[in-house]
């Protein structure tokens, strides 16, 4: 391996992060801007009132759960105009929950002998960069609009030292409070 194999481009794959969440908030802001701030709040009240913070757990839960062409990045927007206190605790829980659910489903996918021979076949190939950097990319998958499902799943199905990755998966709190109150800032400048 040489010295470019061995540094992985962490600006990019930083970078490759952010753009998605200025995207979702200038989305975000032209949809509102468009909408309407009376009509956004209809939509908001309804959502409120039909599913609660209950549906808006599950949401959260299951698309950090499965790997969906969804993103909980979609519910940032419903919950802009909440109290912080009531959702940031409920979303934070939800992608947790969902992430640490997520992991062990992959680790039990493995047992599948399929699925164990294309680890198996990746570890040969890409062990070292999967043993070093596999938590780190819970971290910034947790951080960043990156698939953190299929990324808990694959740590997971890896055999990644669960001491290390469910603690890992802690920082979508830090996520989940960052963006909510983003979203909510963009909430009030309009």
């Amino acid at each position: 391996m040489n010295n470019e194999e061995k540094n992985l481009p962490w600006t990019k794959i930083i970078a490759i992060g952010i753009i998605p969440i200025i995207l979702i908030y200038l989305g975000f802001y032209i949809f509102i801007k468009g909408l309407g701030i009376e009509k956004y709040m209809v939509i908001v009240n309804y959502i409120n009132e039909h599913f609660g913070l209950f549906g808006i757990f599950l949401y959260v839960f299951l698309v950090d759960l499965l790997i969906l062409p969804l993103s909980p990045d979609l519910i940032f927007p419903v919950v802009a105009s909440m109290k912080p206190l009531d959702v940031i605790p409920v979303i934070g829980a939800a992608s947790v929950l969902g992430g640490w659910c997520a992991y062990f489903i992959g680790y039990q996918l493995s047992n599948i002998r399929y699925i164990r021979d294309l680890c198996d076949k990746a570890m040969g190939k890409w062990g070292d960069y999967i043993k070093k950097y596999g938590v780190l990319f819970v971290v910034l998958s947790g951080l960043l609009p990156l698939p953190f499902s299929t990324i808990t799943m694959a740590v997971g199905a890896f055999r990644l030292d669960m001491k290390k990755v469910l603690p890992a998966c802690l920082v979508r709190f830090v996520r989940m409070a960052a963006y909510f109150y983003l979203f909510n800032l963009g909430f009030k400048l309009l």
